[in-house]
């Protein structure tokens, strides 16, 4: 929103500075309208404006909208169908001389017309409420001098507090705030997942190397004897019982420093069944 305001206001600046390059002519304005609109659509207030006025144009509070309606033709060419480049409505606070830009558009019928809500004036001037001096500002290439329509003056009201006040805020710029440093932003990384106690893993360790602790406890019990080894095509049998043995060993070896248990899973299935087949032969 401030963007568009400055960058029409920079378009007004040089609608100015280039107005010298065609012949001039002023603009008037006509059927000038301001009304005051409730929530629901109706009127609270319509007035006519003839000419520049300061006259009180009423309340504008949290729940209406202020729509400003006219039309525009050239001195030079009366019938001609005229629309200015710039067309806005200023609302300018009486206490802290903050304004507020709007920009009118183009209705059906041909007019123009400029809405302005306190919700949206808030945005451009802080939270002030209080006496605001509206005026309509054309200008136009082709018009000598811009044009500056008092329309009067419109209390702005905004959303009360619990007391029934209005509330104060500090007064700003919205185009100042396009010129200024943006807030930091801290990067917060994920925080750790929580992890179980020491407990559950000593215990898990321990009934990983459980088997381990089983098998070498039973070898030491019944003790080596290489010479019982059978020969022949029993050797065969014997050796690959114990190769399997030894192969689920380090697989649960490599499953604890870097297998995945889809990895190991493979043979885990596998080497039980090798190790039951050599058994029955």
């Amino acid at each position: 929103m401030a963007r568009r305001v400055l960058a029409a206001l920079c378009a007004a600046l040089l609608i100015v500075a280039v107005a010298g390059d065609e012949p001039a002519s002023d603009i008037t304005l006509k059927d000038v309208t301001v009304s005051l609109l409730e929530a629901s659509g109706t009127p609270a207030s319509v007035q006519q404006m003839a000419g520049p006025s300061t006259g009180r144009l009423g309340a504008l509070d949290h729940t209406r909208t202020m729509k400003v309606s006219l039309a525009t033709a050239l001195a030079s060419a009366p019938d001609e169908d005229f629309r200015p480049q710039q067309v806005f409505l200023r609302l300018t606070s009486r206490v802290s001389g903050g304004a507020a830009y709007f920009a009118a558009v183009k209705a059906k019928d041909g007019t123009l017309y400029a809405t302005a809500k306190s919700a949206d004036i808030q945005k451009q001037v802080g939270l002030q409420s209080g006496a605001y001096d509206a005026t309509l500002l054309v200008g136009d290439t082709r018009s000598a001098q811009p044009v500056q329509w008092s329309l009067g003056e419109v209390q702005v009201l905004h959303p009360p507090l619990d007391d029934g006040s209005q509330p104060e805020g500090a007064a700003y710029r919205a185009m100042d705030r396009l010129f200024t440093p943006l807030p930091e932003i801290l990067h917060m990384h994920r925080k750790p997942e929580r992890r179980a106690p020491a407990i559950v893993s000593l215990v898990f360790t321990l009934l990983a190397a459980a088997p381990v602790v089983l098998y070498v406890g039973v070898a030491l019990q019944l003790g080596g004897n290489l010479k019982g080894f059978p020969s022949g095509a029993g050797f065969l049998a014997a050796a690959g019982f114990h190769l399997g043995l030894l192969a689920i060993l380090a697989l649960y070896l490599l499953f604890w420093i870097q297998l995945n248990l889809m990895q190991a899973g493979w043979g885990g299935c596998c080497l039980p069944y090798q190790c039951w087949w050599c058994w029955r032969l």
